[in-house]
């Protein structure tokens, strides 16, 4: 019965967004975005402090190719973290993946690899990601459908 006692409560297997949770696509990728923007900025802030002397001092060059791969990489992981995690709750998940972008903004920055086999190996990583979160998905969704509830076990 259901908690106003009307009858049965039906159950269609789709779950909910969590608490706290985006639901709508838009607003999943203007959070991931915002994550995105934020990494870019603090790579590129990171860039103009280094010329004071900050232990990784980056060598000559316009920042913006590796600004751009360590941007589009954090963008993609974000939005991979919320696909693969909707049905969950999750915290600081995203943030993670634009701490570990601005990591690599860092550090390419430094050593100014050559920008095509970081795109090529950060490609490797999404496409590893991509699967691993599709598999994830999957398993979580198979674990709410067969929940009455409808949400996944905390």
């Amino acid at each position: 019965m259901s908690s106003d006692g009307s009858g049965p409560q039906v159950h269609t297997g789709t779950p909910t967004p969590g608490p706290g949770r985006h639901s709508s696509p838009l607003a999943a990728l203007g959070s991931s975005a915002a994550v995105a923007a934020a990494a870019v900025a603090l790579g590129y802030a990171s860039w103009r402090w280094a010329a004071t002397g900050l232990p990784l001092e980056p060598l000559p060059g316009p920042p913006w190719p590796y600004l751009a791969v360590w941007g589009v990489f954090c963008l993609a992981g974000c939005l991979l973290w919320r696909w693969a995690t909707a049905y969950t709750d999750p915290e600081g998940g995203a943030h993670a993946i634009g701490a570990v972008a601005v990591a690599g903004m860092r550090t390419s920055l430094a050593h100014r690899p050559d920008v095509l086999p970081l795109w090529l190996y950060g490609a490797l990583v999404v496409a590893a990601c991509a699967g691993a979160a599709g598999w994830w998905r999957g398993r979580v969704r198979r674990a709410t459908a067969d929940r009455p509830s409808g949400r996944p076990a905390a």
